[in-house]
């Protein structure tokens, strides 16, 4: 708990009151409502977050979120994976995302049944594919414009730490592991960049062909002008997909490569 701990506060920072942010207030990643009912819960007097100390910190991530995923059971990598996307999705969420990728029933309760296939799992290969599935989730909400980079980059290093992990768990070679990783995220988000911009130009120079062999005049026509219109937002849409991907995977290329660098110099 104590070095995974360490590794969630890394991404969650200090004190913040983002006015964009659900949460409002929080500081260490709690929030004022949580840390108000744990204070209440103590018998304590409410106070500012601003205030919370360490050791409230830690008992707060140990009973809400990691016993709550059960990380004390957890396999070496994917002990992180669910606690951190516990902390910042809520508890349930971590432990369905992690039930997806070992194939248990995705019902939130981190009890034996999950244990056992998280056990039985291919610790990397399950690291990776919750990781998955929580990036699908965060793109999907609606905060995605404000808060998204920081999401690519925190999802993209618990993967990398993960795995580095799970793979030290597997007795494999970690390093040939991570730049395995590393190279196969950085030529995915080449190719993904290339076909947004094929996307892009391509679609766009093509329509003016089709209309025009329709008839020289027909641009002035209200139907075809909304089929252009209609061809090039697709075109957009499809090059704007492409690009976030084409993000996405630029960060793990470069969480991967950090954590190899660590790895080879032994931290």
């Amino acid at each position: 708990f104590e070095p995974l701990l360490k590794e969630v506060l890394k991404s969650e920072g200090g004190y913040v009151n983002h006015p964009r942010d659900p949460g409002g207030a929080t500081n260490k990643g709690v929030t004022q409502r949580t840390y108000d009912m744990y204070r209440r819960d103590k018998g304590l007097p409410t106070r500012t977050v601003r205030k919370i100390t360490t050791a409230e910190v830690a008992l707060i991530y140990k009973n809400r979120y990691w016993d709550r995923v059960s990380g004390d059971q957890m396999p070496s990598g994917l002990d992180y994976v669910a606690f951190d996307a516990g902390v910042n999705s809520g508890p349930s969420r971590g432990v369905k995302w992690l039930q997806r990728a070992v194939g248990a029933t995705p019902d939130g309760q981190a009890g034996p049944a999950t244990i056992a296939a998280a056990r039985s799992s291919d610790w990397v290969a399950a690291v990776k594919k919750a990781c998955r599935i929580r990036m699908s989730f965060l793109r999907s909400l609606r905060h995605w414009g404000t808060f998204g980079k920081g999401w690519s980059r925190r999802v993209a290093h618990v993967e990398a730490r993960s795995v580095q992990l799970a793979a030290a768990a597997m007795s494999v070679d970690v390093t040939a592991v991570l730049e395995k990783e590393e190279k196969a995220a950085a030529s995915i988000a080449k190719k993904q960049q290339t076909g947004a911009h094929t996307t892009a130009g391509g679609t766009a120079a093509a329509a003016p062909t089709a209309a025009t062999q329709i008839e020289p005049t027909a641009w002035a026509d209200p139907t075809v002008l909304t089929l252009f219109g209609m061809v090039t937002a697709a075109a957009l849409v499809a090059a704007g997909a492409l690009y976030l991907r084409s993000f996405i995977n630029k960060r793990r290329e470069e969480a991967y490569r950090a954590i190899a660098l660590e790895e080879k110099a032994g931290f």
